[in-house]
């Protein structure tokens, strides 16, 4: 067992924090996903973070514990909208969503995913970004 200020690990399953700082936890996102192999799993942590929400998911079962693996999540992003399951985007393996994450203005020379999404997100920490639009990510994910 593992636990650390990001996560938990408790026999092979994994568990977002329900108590987030947020600019802690982007820091930290920024850290593993240099460390990190890019997965799916780590996406979802990232998208939550950035929006500062929580994945409902209660992992319950392995179909649950597949979603989170595949980057699926339950989430609500505006309160009183409900749960809806998402699949977030590949933040950490394609360099187009990697960059999605920069704020205004930053620019990087990285050509991989993983250095670009470590630069974003540890300049989102440092400069107190708000997060993108939800529907910006969405376009994007649609090749707009």
């Amino acid at each position: 067992m593992f636990t650390g200020p990001l996560r938990l690990y408790l026999h092979g399953a994994f568990f977002i924090s329900t108590e987030q700082n947020a600019t802690v936890d982007l820091y930290g996102l920024g850290y593993l996903c240099l460390h990190e192999p890019a997965s799916r799993r780590l996406d979802g942590e990232i998208y939550c973070a950035v929006h500062n929400i929580s994945d409902s998911n209660p992992l319950i079962n392995d179909q649950q514990l597949h979603a989170r693996e595949n980057g699926e999540l339950l989430v609500e992003h505006c309160l009183g909208d409900g749960l809806a399951w998402i699949e977030v985007p590949p933040f950490t393996a394609e360099l187009k969503y990697a960059e999605s994450l920069l704020p205004e203005g930053l620019f990087t020379f990285y050509r991989d995913a993983r250095s670009v999404c470590a630069t974003a997100l540890q300049a989102r920490a440092l400069a107190n970004e708000p997060p993108p639009v939800v529907s910006n990510l969405v376009q994007l994910r649609r090749g707009y």
